[in-house]
């Protein structure tokens, strides 16, 4: 996750001289990494990527915390100022308000309600803060939301207090087809089992965790403000976020496993702001609802553990160090054992010894750990890997003119048949289901190229996805590729190289088929097993070849056999004869093979209007074969091809 990070607004928790640039140079190696640092204004900016498991992270006092760890580690001086809102207020309990919640779907709720909004002018500190971290000002009372987001690290929400009936939430699951309309007039069905907010009367008023709704935001005529902070199961909130495709930051966060106890720094925050902007009141007592507070947890790591994970030796004084910044309590028994105590909001990432070497590690430095050569002898190869004969194939079409592509394995549905596997939760029509075949892809390839490239040849090897009987799909090798302003024959000379390549003997069956132009289809079959199809297709001016990657490796002969070189040499000569249309010069050649077992090598050299000329190597491997005997075989050639093809010699 991606987030922005104001200096002036990091150095109100941060106490160090430490310029901008080294505090990037220096927490990019210890800590989350700072892609660049620009400055806009009298302001630095950190553009900060921050991993899944880290989310204490993505706020402005998480990060804080990781700097005020790691800047001692190359000697500048840092400390973590405390962030404590003022909790000095006197509460009230005016204004009545029910929170009624399933533990299954909500770990903690906090709210409070607050009247007399005098002011809904955001201050231009707060605004400039907000916009320079790519949040859009909108108005005083969303804007403390979003700034108590940022800062603290929890999401809180603010609702129209007098537009919630009954001044009563239950948390509740959605039901299917259910509606809401959030607050940018945007419905969305529901498809059940998501987390909503009801009003007691049936009517959603939040999609809490997410986004808000349209029936409930506060706007300039709201008089009274409910200011909640919910802490919901992430599983839940990322379903319904990517079911629905609403990605809010709030949604991203809260996706990730917020901690509960920040929720109580983040509503006294707000409670704070909203005060000291807003010249709001508080209106009722803080609702606190908390069924399973954190129970600290400990890891327990031996000394000898540490060094021998680390590769190197570290004082306990130096470890405590490395730890106790990052909020982690540390305390030795016998000087053998560390027994770290687990802050609630690393309570998700932090289970076992290792997790605890790795924080250390890193504070240390991974630079920092010597390098050294594994030892040992070379591992041998994989027994009977497919590897080495797929690369064959790829590197022997890329020899042939052949370019690899790279298309997706998540396919649109008129990509598919009716069998195909379709995804439960499909990020968009265009990726609905696995393919069964490479054709449609490689054509929508082909398509996007031949407006730039006058000719090509782009190939794949790929899965493609069949139903099977078990719950997991069969998958099954493929190549597949298309060819674009090659004529018929060079095309399928290339094919024709590849097997010879890989020693597979193929014949090339015709056989027409849906898709490919009439009499422009062949099978490839090695061993009356069909290895795929070669042809030109139907709609458009592209020849298309598929092999199961399978059967052409079990077709693939790794040693050919060995045939001496013949003590006598053969008599070559040119044939040329007249063919009517339509025939198909492959059953020429084979039918001049099989004239007479004098004949060694029969091949197609030149081709005018429907004159083709072929090369034949009359040979016998126990004498020099005479004139006359040859043509006798000549003219067996010729008896032969007229009678079956009604082909003429030409002069």
């Amino acid at each position: 996750m991606d987030i922005i990070i104001s200096d002036n607004w990091l150095r109100d928790y941060l106490q160090t001289k430490a310029a901008p640039q080294p505090i990037a140079k220096y927490v990019s190696l210890c800590g989350p990494s700072v892609e660049k640092v620009n400055q806009v204004d009298n302001d630095y900016l950190y553009h900060v990527e921050i991993t899944t498991n880290r989310i204490d992270s993505v706020s402005v006092y998480g990060f804080a915390r990781e700097v005020a760890a790691i800047l001692p580690r190359f000697g500048m001086a840092a400390k973590l100022k405390p962030l404590s809102p003022n909790r000095n207020f006197k509460q009230v309990d005016n204004l009545p308000f029910t929170i009624l919640s399933d533990d299954k779907l909500v770990n903690r709720t906090i709210g409070v309600v607050l009247t007399n909004i005098k002011n809904w002018q955001t201050p231009g500190w707060m605004s400039k803060r907000l916009t320079s971290c790519g949040i859009r000002s909108l108005n005083a009372v969303v804007d403390i939301t979003n700034f108590v987001m940022l800062e603290v690290g929890h999401p809180s929400h603010a609702f129209d207090y007098d537009k919630i009936k009954n001044n009563k939430f239950i948390i509740r699951e959605s039901k299917k087809g259910e509606k809401v309309t959030s607050f940018d007039g945007k419905t969305h069905e529901l498809h059940g089992g998501d987390i909503v907010f009801d009003d007691g009367k049936g009517e959603i008023i939040d999609l809490p965790g997410i986004i808000g709704t349209k029936n409930s935001v506060v706007d300039k005529n709201t008089k009274r403000v409910f200011f909640f902070i919910d802490n919901n199961d992430p599983a839940r909130i990322r379903k319904t976020s990517m079911g629905l495709a609403i990605r809010t930051v709030a949604a991203s966060i809260n996706e990730k496993g917020v901690d509960p106890e920040l929720g109580e720094t983040a509503i006294y925050r707000g409670i704070e702001l909203f005060r000291q902007i807003c010249g709001a009141e508080v209106a009722s007592k803080v609702f606190d609802n908390y069924p399973k507070p954190y129970k600290k947890k400990k890891i327990i790591l031996d000394k000898s553990f540490i060094d021998e994970n680390l590769g190197v030796i570290i004082a306990k004084e130096e470890i405590e160090t490395y730890l106790t910044p990052l909020g982690f309590e540390c305390s030795w028994q016998k000087d053998k054992k560390l027994f770290v105590g687990i802050p609630s909001f690393r309570a998700n990432d932090m289970n076992i010894p290792e997790d605890v070497v790795e924080e250390i590690a890193r504070i240390y430095g991974y630079h920092n750990i010597p390098s050294e050569l594994m030892k040992g002898s070379l591992p041998n190869p994989l027994h009977k890997t497919v590897f080495p004969i797929e690369s064959l194939i790829k590197q022997t079409l890329k020899a042939l003119g052949g370019t690899e592509v790279y298309t997706l394995s998540l396919v649109p549905k008129e990509y598919v048949g009716d069998n195909a596997l379709k995804l439960l939760n499909p990020l968009g029509k265009d990726t609905e289901y696995l393919r069964t075949s490479l054709k449609p892809s490689l054509i929508h390839a082909a398509n996007q190229n031949k407006s730039v490239n006058d000719i090509f040849h782009q190939f794949e090897m790929a899965n493609v996805y069949l139903s099977g009987k078990d719950d997991l799909p069969e998958e099954r090798m493929t190549l597949g590729g298309i060819f674009y302003g090659y004529s018929y024959r060079q095309s399928k000379g290339i094919i024709e190289n590849l097997l010879s390549e890989l020693n597979v003997n193929a014949e090339f069956v015709p056989e027409d088929s849906q898709g490919f132009r009439p009499s422009r289809r062949i099978n490839i079959k090695s061993a009356k097993t069909i290895l795929g199809e070669f042809g030109i297709l139907e709609n458009d001016d592209f020849i298309y070849y598929g092999l199961d990657t399978k059967r052409l490796i079990d077709a693939y002969n790794p040693h050919p056999s060995f045939k001496s070189i013949p003590k006598y040499p053969p008599q070559i000569e040119d044939l040329t004869l007249v063919l009517p249309e339509r025939t198909k010069v492959g059953n020429v050649v084979q039918t001049i093979k099989v004239t007479d077992q004098n004949i060694n090598k029969v091949e197609l050299t030149d081709i005018f209007k429907n004159a083709y000329t072929f090369r034949i190597n009359y040979q016998n491997p126990k004498k020099t074969l005479t004139n006359d005997e040859v043509e006798k075989i000549r003219e067996k050639i010729l008896k032969n091809v007229k009678l079956k093809f009604g082909a003429l010699q030409k002069l």
